[in-house]
């Protein structure tokens, strides 16, 4: 340590080149850092997701869920498998553990489900890993005067698409609204029946029409030359002369049509439109990327004026605002410092000289964040806006002690290198201890432990180089600076050592005063509310609209034009989209909703009431016939939700059921709770064929052959591709059933025997009325019904003991089971890692303070500050009435390292004092009066440092903010003002009792020595 102090002084031109070269790579690594608002971080877990439309709930299940469940079984690493299955829809949720390479997994998920042969209705499945990064940055409109026709769709895909595909930074483009095309044949029931004719003759009678098919080769003048057959057809025209039978031809029975039709409904503010979904690359400035799109968006604006091309919603804004808005506080934090250390200092050099460690450290850790290919996000940013008060802190002591030691010996490069080499040690060990407490941070498992990695290297980099910079940069500008300023002489500390003496004096009052305040603490702690942290995008909000399974399609759709019509009058409205349906796109990013769901995104201007909205709304919709309404500002990102979960199992069906109604029941009485529901639904009415097999065999018809006759007859049915005018477009029959909803006009449905011609459907089956499920969950296989509500009461953890408390108080069937779920158990897991890790921390500080200190008396003497910090922190929360979160966990973990700091710079001067021959109670004094400057400077520091976290705009920084700067601030104030009295108590106390040990030792040793050795003797 002194070579590289006395290398500071001698090679001045060296370390200021080198501060350059630091500055410098620096600005621009913090230039080249791409910015985002959360670090890209997988989620640990896969979704598959099947659309099947036309299927009902229990026949998706059995075709589709239950064979990929089964499969997905041999998976390694799985920690839980979900399922939820409805009509037309199964989605499986795999979540993993933390040993699972999620990549490889996906990998393994996409080959198990790709191996499986799936019902003919079912699209392919979508395996998605979603990922931090694939949050979309932009979703912009796009649409007409005169309304979106084929052609214009066409533009949009084919020239509009790959120009926003090649913005610098957007990682991939999904064009949501696209209408699809098909051939459909649309068979009038009535001309059949006038014809003797039936729904599947015509489907034979359509089979092998357009073809392709290699056929060969043949020996052609010496060469080999392939042969294919070809069948392709011109017009409509000619898919309408085909012929079923003697004078009949299709157009006869059926209309046929190219026909244009949406899979999924896309209106922007009240018409017809299609959006783009733009996400960005990883290790794209999404701020820049949106700056970009800005840019390109007024390009095709002039390109193709005939379109109307609109930004709905770019994060980019509210990134820049929640990013820079942080690195604003950053700066305020640093200023504040600055403020503080001068008004200690009274001196601009000396004050100059302290605070250089906060620029050059921010700059040396953005050097090393862009090394480690981490982004400038409200993460990292986070870790430096809580590290900024504690950069300064190791410059502060040397600083101050050469300050000191200049009042009474001249300057020189002895003085300077002595006086660093004396606190060397003491700033080394707390900045190791620092790195020790935030270290085991990185190991909290889950998606959490991801998203602060970013934080702790910020902290731990930062943290780093101001120790680097105080014992190399500060002891260089404290000889170059301080030649001629004239130091004044400070006043000794006459009241704190007069308290010092007389707590010295009475020691177990101190720890008995002590002790009654830190028990007090504790039980105040279990009266704090606890909370779960969430960043929230105030100008945005989702509103669903769930209307009833069995509503009409197009009256629902009604209802949502209208709904739609009340949200585009609201005031300060800027931009409404409305998605309904079933879509390819939507089962891409594994967000596929119900048919049945309207989906409304609403963007506000700046300075509307949302909250307000919010409840408004929630009256309001369930006027248009909805039987639930969600309405919820979009979040960025948070950790656990605001919601319980409660799953339900059974032996079997009957009490399954009636568990979950005593469940609902149950919940519904706990405050703090809304909107407790079920996902359970009610059975839905179904009529089920039931084939009499004897007369289907005498009339030459299988169960499967009627099946799919009825099936073509009630249903649009798939029959391939077909070439049309050069164009391949998929094919479909239609019957046109309108008036077929009784049990008599279904069973007087025309069949087609190749035995018996035509016979009706009641002459080989009867059709019977049951019941069935339109929603299936599964848990690990085992089907489950989930029992939800949203808390509203601010102590999730009260409203979570609430719920244990009932659950255990169920009379339940046999073979039934309730357990709590969601974010209440997500959050008892993160609280639990996170003390485990205090735990850990702290002995990792106990061993680092052994081995610098070579004792384990003054390091175990260092540890009773730590109950100190907790006092502080909890009286900072209660004064406040913030609740307990995570962050405030990770603030109560931070005080580890910071406050030992303190207690470690003021028993590293009373160990040295004692080398000097000094009696531990003057040791004890004179370092008490010699560090309690530097130990109330650097406390106020970080405490002023801080206080723009207290004050900030919760959306801006949520996810590192009050709640987090509270404990901090709140524990360091009481430590602080308790660690000077209560350490060196402690301290005195334990060295008496080692000396007394050591005298016991000396007086037994003489003793023994005293003694006459027995001698034996034998004859």
């Amino acid at each position: 340590m002194k070579k590289l102090i006395g290398f500071s002084l001698k090679n001045r031109a060296a370390i200021i080149i080198m501060v350059f070269i630091i500055s410098v790579l620096g600005v621009y690594s913090t230039t080249k850092l791409p910015v985002e608002f959360l670090p890209s971080v997988d989620n640990p877990m896969i979704t598959v997701t099947t659309i099947a439309q036309g299927m009902d709930a229990e026949t998706t299940g059995e075709m589709i869920t239950e064979p990929i469940e089964n499969s997905l079984k041999q998976l390694a690493n799985v920690e839980q498998m979900v399922s939820s299955t409805s009509e037309g829809l199964s989605r499986i949720d795999i979540f993993f553990n933390n040993e699972a390479d999620l990549k490889e997994s996906n990998q393994e998920v996409e080959r198990i489900v790709n191996q499986l042969a799936l019902p003919q209705e079912a699209m392919k499945p979508f395996v998605v890993l979603l990922n931090t990064s694939m949050i979309p940055i932009a979703q912009i409109g796009v649409q007409t005067d005169e309304g979106m026709t084929l052609e214009d769709e066409k533009v949009i895909e084919e020239k509009i698409l790959p120009q926003m595909e090649d913005v610098e930074g957007v990682s991939s483009v999904s064009l949501y609204g696209q209408s699809s095309t098909e051939l459909l044949i649309e068979v009038d029931p009535a001309k059949l029946e006038e014809k003797q004719l039936t729904a599947m003759q015509v489907m034979m009678a359509l089979q092998g029409k357009s073809i392709s098919v290699p056929s060969g080769q043949l020996n052609v003048d010496g060469s080999s030359t392939a042969v294919r057959v070809v069948g392709e057809i011109e017009d409509v025209s000619q898919i309408e002369s085909i012929m079923l039978a003697q004078n009949v031809k299709l157009g006869d029975v059926a209309e046929v049509s190219v026909n244009q039709y949406y899979e999924a409904l896309t209106r922007l503010n009240g018409a017809d439109g299609l959006a783009f979904i733009v996400t960005k690359e990883t290790s794209a400035n999404a701020v820049n990327v949106g700056k970009e799109l800005d840019k390109k968006l007024d390009e095709l604006a002039k390109e193709y004026p005939e379109y109307n091309i609109n930004m709905l919603f770019s994060t980019a804004a509210e990134v820049e605002s929640a990013v820079y808005g942080m690195a604003r506080e950053v700066g305020i934090g640093a200023i504040a410092a600055t403020f503080v250390i001068l008004l200690f200092l009274r001196n601009i050099r000396t004050t100059l000289i302290a605070i250089i460690s906060i620029p050059l450290s921010i700059l040396i850790t953005m050097f090393l964040l862009k090394q480690s290919g981490v982004s400038l996000n409200i993460l990292t940013l986070g870790g430096l806006a809580v590290a900024v008060g504690r950069l300064v802190d190791d410059s502060i002591v040397v600083m101050e002690n050469i300050y000191r030691r200049l009042q009474h010996e001249k300057l020189s490069k002895e003085l300077v290198i002595e006086s660093t080499r004396e606190v060397g040690m003491a700033i080394t060990a707390s900045t190791l201890t620092t790195i020790a407490v935030f270290l085991p941070v990185g190991f909290v498992s889950g998606s959490l432990g991801d998203f602060v990695v970013p934080m702790i290297l910020a902290v731990v980099y930062s943290i780093m180089a101001s120790l680097l910079v105080a014992l190399t940069v500060v002891p260089m500008l404290s000889f170059m600076l301080l030649k001629k300023v004239k130091q004044k002489e400070e006043k000794p500390a006459l009241r704190y050592m007069k308290v010092l003496q007389w707590s010295l004096s009475h020691k177990f009052i101190v720890l008995a005063a002590s002790f009654v305040i830190f028990v007090a603490s504790i039980g105040a702690y279990f009266m704090i509310p606890q909370s779960n942290v969430e960043s929230e995008v105030e100008s945005a909000v989702s509103v669903n609209l769930t209307f009833p399974k069995d509503m009409d399609p197009d009256l629902a759709r009604e209802n949502a034009y209208l709904f739609e019509k009340e949200l585009l009058k609201e005031e300060k409205a800027d931009q409404v989209l409305l998605r309904m349906g079933m879509a390819q796109e939507d089962a891409e990013f594994g967000q596929v909703t119900q048919s049945n769901v309207a989906a409304f995104f609403v963007m506000f201007e700046k300075g509307k009431d949302v909250d307000a909205f919010i409840e408004e709304t929630k009256e309001k919709a369930l006027t248009f016939d909805a039987v639930e309404v969600d309405a919820m500002k979009n979040s960025f990102g948070g950790f656990g939700g605001s919601g319980i979960q409660i799953d339900v199992t059974a032996a079997n069906e009957e009490d399954l059921v009636a568990t979950a109604d005593m469940v609902l029941k149950e919940l519904k009485e706990i405050d703090g709770l809304d909107k407790v529901k079920s996902n359970y639904e009610e059975l839905q009415s179904e009529w089920k064929v039931e084939v009499k097999q004897s007369e289907a065999e005498k009339a030459g018809l299988t169960a499967q052959q009627i099946g799919e006759q009825v099936k073509v007859a009630l249903a649009k049915t798939p029959m391939g591709e077909v070439t049309v005018a050069g164009e391949r477009l998929p094919a479909s029959i239609k019957y046109n059933h309108e008036g077929l909803d009784t049990k008599e006009e279904l069973l007087s449905l025309k069949l087609a025997s190749q035995v018996a011609g035509v016979v009706e459907l009641k002459d080989v089956a009867t059709v019977m009325e049951q019941k069935i499920k339109t929603q299936i969950f599964h848990k690990d296989g085992e089907e489950t019904i989930q029992v939800s509500a949203d808390t509203v009461g601010e102590d999730v953890r009260k409203i979570g003991l609430d719920v244990d408390t009932m659950i255990k108080s169920l009379d339940l069937p046999d073979g039934a089971k309730v357990k709590l779920a969601g974010v209440t158990e997500s959050m008892q897991e993160t609280f639990m890692d996170l003390f485990k890790m205090m735990g850990i921390a702290i002995l990792l500080v106990y061993l680092i303070m052994v081995i610098t200190f070579g004792e384990a008396r003054a390091p175990f003497a260092i540890l009773f500050s730590l109950p100190l910090a907790v006092v502080g922190g909890v009286i900072g929360l209660i004064v406040t009435g913030t609740s307990l979160d995570m962050n405030a966990l990770i603030g109560a973990l931070m005080l580890i390292g910071i406050v030992t700091t303190n207690a470690i710079v003021l028993l590293e001067r009373v160990i040295q004092n004692k080398q000097r021959e000094l009696q531990t109670r003057e040791a004890l004094l004179e370092a008490g009066a010699t560090r309690l400057r530097p130990i109330v400077m650097t406390a106020v520091t970080t405490i002023a440092a801080m206080m723009p976290l207290v004050f900030s705009h919760a959306s801006a920084s949520s996810l590192v903010s009050k709640s987090l700067a509270v404990v901090v601030i709140g524990g360091l104030t009481v430590s602080t003002a308790l660690t000077l009295i209560v350490v060196p108590v402690v301290y005195e106390l334990l060295d008496g009792f080692g000396k007394k040990t050591k005298k016991k030792r000396r007086w037994f040793g003489r003793k023994n020595k005293d003694k006459n050795p027995i001698e034996i003797s034998g004859n």
